[in-house]
């Protein structure tokens, strides 16, 4: 039990440090760039010999990283979206340009109400002006930084994903392959080996497992051949998979296609444009 809770400990540690870290290192990068604007416009000043007012400033850069927090969400949303390959190269940047106007608009805006609320809580006689001008001289700085909180959230979720540690036996290569078979709240666990062929059916594959079993999983095709690739498992139709080991005869058909019997006596048709290559495989596996 003990063994158990640990590693639940350093799966709920991983999960948590995987939500909240890009948050803090995107806000760590503001907190910098705030920082950093600051003691720009402070040297500036004593440059110029000035004396060195950065209320103004201030409320202006935090305003601004708030701003950022706000809309976020909305380039971490679209970041997700468009990873190759899931779109095109073409409807990915389509989507980003679409974007750039409408989240600098949105910081724009949300920026100088944040600073003209401020002000009027302090009760300042400081009015904040919203100009076409002054949102397009914004525009490209804007761009900029979506770009960048976009990348540095994306890519440290990525990061830490790929990071994260693998504990489901199922997924250990070096171990049998196991099936796992959701039905409602019943789960049933299948070992690769009793699998014998799989069909699909719409968005379901109907297992055929030795004994005469037959189970209906929640899956496509393509996805249960990546689960079992490496297992022994030949693609022989587009709908169809087959467990080389399972099979005791391959008969060539007038038709071009091709007809396996299995050790239970079951018959699947392999198609034409697999039949090569299922023949091939079959021979290097007795040879």
């Amino acid at each position: 039990m003990s063994g158990t809770n640990g590693e639940n400990n350093v799966t709920n540690k991983h999960g948590n440090l995987r939500h909240y870290a890009p948050w803090l290192l995107v806000i760590g990068v503001l907190a910098v760039a705030v920082a950093s604007n600051l003691a720009s416009q402070a040297h500036n000043m004593a440059q110029s010999g000035r004396p060195i007012a950065l209320f103004i400033p201030v409320v202006d850069e935090i305003s601004s990283a708030l701003a950022w927090l706000v809309v976020l969400p909305v380039i971490v949303a679209a970041f997700r979206l468009t990873v190759p390959p899931k779109l095109p190269v073409l409807a990915i940047v389509s989507i980003h340009l679409l974007l750039f106007p409408i989240v600098s608009l949105t910081h724009y805006t949300l920026t100088r109400a944040l600073r003209q609320a401020f002000f009027v809580v302090r009760g300042d006689d400081i009015s904040v002006y919203i100009s076409w001008s002054g949102y397009m001289g914004d525009l490209y700085v804007d761009v900029l930084t979506y770009l960048l909180a976009g990348i540095i959230y994306f890519g440290c979720e990525r990061l830490l994903a790929s990071r994260e540690p693998r504990n489901d036996a199922s997924e250990d290569d070096s171990g049998p392959r196991v099936i796992e078979v959701r039905d409602g709240s019943k789960i049933t666990y299948l070992p690769a080996e009793e699998l014998l062929w799989a069909e699909a059916a719409g968005n379901y594959v109907e297992l055929h497992a030795s004994g005469g079993r037959t189970l209906l999983m929640r899956a496509t095709l393509t996805r249960l051949a990546e689960e079992l690739e490496g297992a022994g498992f030949l693609r022989v139709h587009r709908s169809r998979l087959v467990n080389a080991a399972c099979v005791s005869e391959f008969k060539k058909m007038s038709t071009g296609d091709a007809a396996l019997i299995l050790t239970d006596g079951a018959k699947v048709v392999v198609s034409r444009r697999y039949r090569p290559a299922v023949a091939k495989a079959l021979a290097a596996r007795l040879a």
